[in-house]
């Protein structure tokens, strides 16, 4: 389990933190879609070692919820959606994404391609369909993040694994 839950950057404690920290000492592999839909705003405030700690559970519960629109997946789906360019990432971005393994980053992509004919995240307008489509965008980010980190893997600090592999 992650030490720090809240990415140590965030500078305002408010309810949106609340939630991020109702995921302190609990284990992923316990947490139930309900969770995620009462606590939907946490994604975005996790420290690099929570957000890949308990993103796991965020892919599979929305991938077995497929039919139960999520913010906190939307809100994934948007932080992937990106321009096809480094230039655009700020620094929250890097360091959740880029502490990411290829296997992590590969699991993604999966992901993307099993919601991606969900009309509950499509979006709107021009992001709704064609090659600027959104889940095309956040694939290609995805892709950017494993160029970025090369052939070796993370870029963050290393992380032990579980005897599953599930990050600690």
């Amino acid at each position: 389990m992650p030490a720090e839950v809240v990415d140590p950057s965030v500078f305002q404690f408010d309810s949106d933190v609340q939630e991020a920290l109702w995921f302190t000492g609990r284990d992923w592999r316990e947490l139930r879609w309900k969770d995620w839909n009462e606590h939907s705003a946490a994604l975005l405030f996790f420290s690099r070692e929570a957000f890949a700690y308990y993103l796991p559970s965020l892919l599979l519960l929305s991938a077995q919820n497929s039919t139960d629109w999520s913010y906190a997946v939307d809100s994934l789906i948007g932080e992937l959606d990106r321009s096809p360019s480094v230039e655009g990432w700020n620094e929250h971005f890097t360091r959740r994404f880029l502490g990411l393994r290829h296997e992590e980053l590969d699991a993604l992509k999966e992901w993307l391609l099993c919601l991606c004919g969900s009309p509950l995240y499509r979006g709107y307008g021009y992001a709704a369909c064609g090659p600027g489509e959104r889940f095309a965008r956040a694939f290609e980010t995805v892709d950017l993040i494993q160029k970025e980190l090369g052939p070796g893997g993370s870029s963050g600090a290393a992380r032990t694994r579980d005897s599953d592999g599930s990050p600690l």
